[in-house]
């Protein structure tokens, strides 16, 4: 299979295989707290071969503002328009910046497991009370993996490699200043301004996100979709399948002609 990298842009070449409503697309990945692009890697293996994909990722050699994390995003999509924008976690309020904005011309906007304002504010305040850097540094027991990634279908180890690799890759103090960020953010204002078909992926047993982070984006996003798969927070890596189903089946409504139906929900 012949495979072309450019920088953190992928293109694979296609193989003989039923065609996919993602197949020559450009999807645009912004990642979770860690903002390696790891957290990727698991869904990137069940995406279609002929799909074009760039990871952004974060330094992980000093903190940015949120303001300056949305710059950084942008400026490593290679594309104007008409890409695909898949979000999760902490970079959902990140894309709802840069769509919402302008900044960025997109096809449609995916966001899972993520919020517009923060979630558990009360936690939050309490997470950053603790000596949060020496926690990081402890490997996660076992059973608390396994209660993470409950309701997923790839094993606890996978994701046990995913988190020695990203605590290898970033600086604790980073990770400490970007859940600082998230007690800030706040991108509400911009939720109706996004003019792009919406998608939002909620994680059904998930116990970092609540379930009412939604509303914010059922109140206000115009046109937006919402497929609830079982799973932990992690959604992508224990669900990676059925996250593409789910996204498959809503590229698939919006690229048929219009039928006169108004937004979905």
């Amino acid at each position: 299979m012949h495979v072309r990298e450019r920088g953190s842009v992928r293109v694979r070449g296609a193989q003989d295989q039923d065609m996919s409503v993602l197949s020559g697309k450009k999807l645009v990945f912004l990642p979770g707290l860690d903002g390696t692009g790891i957290s990727f890697e698991p869904f990137r293996e069940v995406l279609p071969p002929d799909v074009a994909t760039a990871v952004v990722r974060y330094p992980a050699d000093r903190p940015l503002s949120f303001e300056e994390t949305v710059r950084c995003a942008r400026e490593q999509i290679p594309w104007d328009e008409g890409s695909i924008v898949l979000a999760e976690s902490f970079s959902g309020p990140v894309a709802v910046a840069l769509v919402g904005s302008g900044m960025l011309g997109a096809q449609c906007l995916m966001l899972c497991s993520t919020f517009a304002r923060p979630p558990r504010p009360f936690a939050l305040k309490l997470l950053r009370a603790l000596p949060l850097a020496a926690i990081l540094r402890l490997t996660p027991p076992r059973f608390l993996l396994k209660l993470a990634v409950a309701g997923g279908n790839e094993p606890a180890e996978t994701f046990l490699s995913l988190w020695r690799r990203v605590m290898a890759a970033v600086p604790l103090e980073v990770l400490v200043h970007r859940l600082g960020i998230v007690a800030g953010m706040d991108v509400r204002s911009l939720l109706p301004l996004l003019s792009v078909p919406c998608l939002y992926i909620q994680a059904a047993s998930d116990r970092t996100v609540p379930a009412s982070s939604l509303f914010d984006f059922t109140e206000a996003v115009p046109d937006l979709r919402v497929k609830r798969i079982p799973g932990p927070h992690f959604i992508l890596q224990a669900q990676p399948r059925a996250s593409l189903a789910a996204i498959e089946a809503f590229l698939g409504l919006i690229e048929r002609p219009c039928s006169g139906h108004g937004p979905g929900r």
